[in-house]
């Protein structure tokens, strides 16, 4: 039988606090009894520990106090997680199947279907030379303004490539660069969809599989690298960060939870995926009842986000819980927006 201890951002919820300061959601049941909960299909460690926890990245605080847990993220539908106090009074808990012979996939750290098409492709490349650099489709028996999936191109480039070779079909997209910085930190790659390649040679030919947006002649292939979906589980950042969103990852006017962006800031400025960061609103402005002047405001809270893919100057994020639509060009911070020293504690990278 599977037997494992896990982190213990849901024991908190019905054996109180167990650090200085951490701070429940509201409301919490808080009792010196033992308790269990059942993990559901549809879980995430996101939605688990933002139950539970009001600052959901405090979640790593609570299993630095358990070290003798290898990998707090391995949570199944059916777990029955019982909570008890060990011989010493630390609150702990085990995890025990109620269906031990059920082969079931642990629950995820977000919802996958969102952050998967930008997990396995390019989301990043240096420059335009690059892009031109990369195979694309050249020609089809039948052109048409736009391609779909089970459509068959003709491709330039792929003459000595495997036959079976998966490709994502991408697209060249923003231009990256920081608000007050016009230097680019690279361009970001839209994934339009997903190719096979049929034949090699002189006229190779792909065979689209999957098509999230209009695929057109012209746009380029990139080989998909197979790997395992990561895994991992809201953390903070190792020291204070400013960032902004500099790029979002569709066409919506206001961004809003479940959307993707794209901060200026990333594996230089010590982020890791998993990290939880605050979206202030703070240009903003009132108008002063007396004079009629504009009036400063303080920053306002207006949603959360959590990094899943980080690249040397930028990061990609999604966003996990939002009071109303964000803007681009929101300022992101860790730890939660202050004064203005704030901004100049933070360490920015160059």
């Amino acid at each position: 039988m599977r037997k494992r201890v896990v982190p213990l951002a849901i024991a908190c919820a019905l054996l109180g606090p167990i650090a200085p300061g951490l701070a429940l959601a509201e409301p919490a049941v808080v009792s010196q009894q033992l308790g269990s909960y059942v993990v559901r299909p549809g879980d995430t460690l996101w939605g688990i520990a933002a139950h539970f926890l009001k600052n959901p990245w405090e979640w790593q605080k609570i299993w630095h106090a358990n070290p003798q847990i290898r990998n707090p993220n391995l949570i199944y539908p059916g777990d029955r997680i019982v909570l008890y106090r060990m011989p010493n009074g630390e609150p702990a808990v085990e995890v025990v199947p109620l269906q031990p012979q059920l082969q079931v996939t642990a629950i995820p750290s977000y919802h996958t279907g969102i952050i998967m098409p930008f997990l396995h492709s390019p989301a990043i490349i240096a420059n335009k030379q690059e892009y031109e650099k990369l195979p694309y489709l050249a020609a089809a028996l039948h052109e048409r303004p736009a391609y779909t999936a089970g459509d068959r191109v003709f491709v330039s480039g792929l003459d000595q490539a495997a036959v079976g070779t998966r490709y994502s079909i991408v697209r060249l997209g923003t231009e990256l660069h920081r608000l007050a910085d016009p230097k680019p930190l690279g361009y970001s790659m839209i994934n339009l969809g997903t190719a096979e390649l049929l034949h090699n040679g002189g006229e190779a030919e792909i065979r689209i599989l999957s098509a999230r947006r209009e695929i057109s002649l012209g746009d380029r292939l990139v080989p998909i690298t197979p790997s395992p979906t990561p895994h991992y589980f809201p953390s903070a950042p190792k020291r204070a960060v400013a960032a902004q969103i500099v790029a979002k990852a569709n066409n919506a006017e206001e961004l809003t939870v479940g959307q993707v962006v794209i901060l200026d800031q990333g594996a230089n400025a010590q982020l890791q995926p998993g990290n939880v960061m605050e979206i202030d609103d703070s240009a903003r402005m009132g108008k002063n009842a007396v004079t009629g002047k504009d009036f400063p405001l303080p920053p306002e809270k207006i949603g959360t986000l959590m990094i899943f893919r980080v690249f040397p100057q930028v990061s990609y994020a999604v966003i996990t819980a939002a009071t109303r639509g964000i803007p681009l060009g929101a300022d992101v911070y860790y730890p939660t927006a202050g004064p203005a020293k704030l901004q100049q504690e933070a360490e920015l990278t160059p």
